[in-house]
């Protein structure tokens, strides 16, 4: 576990009271060339963080939540926060990290808002990895229209076609990269979506 851009203090103080766990600490830069299995890092140093393969756990005030998620965040300690939640909370983002979705074209998995597909990683937007994350949720079950509006916007009135389109933009990226996946998310007539 990497810890970016906290004091030396806290940096110790989760290093002794997490001392046997499951975790090696250290405080190299997200630029180090060794690859951390998490990094911790207050909301100002998320993007230094984002973009690569690592999940991170951002830290900050209350406030900070929202951005710090839209950001790419895989989970979000409000201050004041422990070690003992820290622990817990980088145990569960690890397991939800190693967790994939089988295809019979290979198997897919998120890494904050990317999706990892066989055939390379694919760049989701904030709506598009929300939408991805119910389908694949409920797999198997047609989700209605309403329901994903309602995710998305916390109204159950879709906005005219707009959750149409990010289907489709979502269709043709995971297609783009991985052909063999064909129609990944197919339409049930008169109700909404459903991830077969």
């Amino acid at each position: 576990m990497q810890l970016i851009g906290l004091d030396n203090v806290t940096f110790e103080r989760v290093r002794a009271s997490l001392r046997g766990g499951p975790f090696h600490f250290t405080t190299a830069g997200p630029g180090d060339a060794s690859e951390p299995d998490l990094r911790v890092a207050p909301v100002r140093e998320l993007d230094a963080c984002a973009g690569g393969s690592t999940p991170v756990i951002a830290c900050g005030n209350a406030s900070l939540l929202r951005s710090a998620f839209l950001g790419g965040c895989a989970d979000f300690l409000r201050e004041p926060w422990t070690p003992e939640e820290l622990e817990l909370r980088a145990l569960a983002v690890l397991s939800r990290a190693g967790r994939g979705f089988q295809f019979s074209w290979g198997t897919v998995s998120f890494e904050g808002k990317d999706l990892r597909v066989p055939a390379g990683i694919i760049s989701l937007t904030h709506h598009e990895s929300r939408i991805l994350r119910l389908l694949l949720r409920a797999r198997g079950d047609a989700v209605p229209r309403d329901a994903i509006a309602c995710k998305l916007w916390g109204s159950p009135m879709a906005r005219g076609r707009t959750v149409d389109v990010h289907i489709a933009s979502l269709r043709k990226k995971v297609r783009t990269v991985q052909e063999e996946a064909g129609r990944f998310i197919v339409s049930v007539r008169g109700t909404g979506y459903m991830i077969p």
